[in-house]
């Protein structure tokens, strides 16, 4: 199998339009705190979910990653290490309102009123960023804004880590990526040539292949001795 294979126009990035609803996270101690947050939120029509610590966090983003985190002060000092392994692996953050108010505070006055312009303003960001890229291989579509894959009529959610090795791949599409490129888009450059992310890559390469299932799990391909390849079926001759 050669290492590089002739792209055509069925690897392209094309413009997807869908319509996006805000997710909002509210880690609080207060449940009241999220009631009196939750009708701010359906002004803007957009969703809310609740945490009482940071304790469930990296399982929260997994289900549902959100735009904006309204976060509590005292449970950012409970739980700061939670919060930082959490973003560890994930390809984007989202933007952090960090306060003190308590139910009382938030349901009148400035923090409220703070609270109310910044998701007016990102809703307008959103609005004209709404054209996010999304990279297509064969019957495969990359959406990288919502990390999803579709799959022809279908689609899933990978893993962060999974996530970005497809990702990769398909930036490079019909060319054998390298164990040391592909750790380096994963880990930082710094830990590229550590034997062990080496092992760790071919593990959720079958996890990732297994994830994807018939026929897309054959997309992705080794190539031995050099890395991995993320092969158009359009294209392949």
């Amino acid at each position: 199998m050669r290492a590089c294979l002739r792209q055509t126009a069925w690897h392209r990035i094309l413009s997807d339009t869908p319509i996006h609803t805000m997710h909002v996270l509210v880690v609080h101690s207060e449940p009241r705190f999220f009631r009196e947050v939750k009708a701010l939120l359906a002004q803007q029509e957009a969703e809310g979910a609740y945490l009482p610590s940071l304790s469930g966090l990296r399982l929260q983003l997994e289900a549902q990653f959100p735009d904006l985190i309204v976060l509590e002060q005292c449970c950012l000092a409970a739980g700061g290490e939670q919060f930082g392994v959490a973003f560890d692996y994930s390809p984007r953050l989202p933007i952090v309102f960090l306060t003190s108010a308590d139910s009382k505070r938030i349901s009148a006055g400035e923090e409220r009123n703070r609270l109310a312009e910044l998701l007016v303003h990102m809703q307008s960001q959103s609005e004209r960023t709404r054209s996010a890229q999304v990279i297509q291989v064969g019957q495969m579509r990359i959406h990288a804004g919502r990390m999803r894959v579709t799959l022809g009529d279908g689609w899933i959610k990978l893993a962060p880590i999974q996530f970005r090795i497809l990702r990769h791949l398909a930036l490079n599409v019909n060319v054998v990526v390298s164990h040391h490129d592909l750790a380096s888009a994963i880990w930082g450059a710094e830990t590229a040539d550590d034997e062990t992310k080496r092992d760790l890559i071919k593990v959720h390469i079958v996890q990732l292949r297994r994830t994807l299932g018939p026929p897309f799990k054959n997309y992705i391909q080794a190539v031995r001795g050099q890395g991995y390849i993320l092969v158009d079926p359009e294209s392949e001759e």
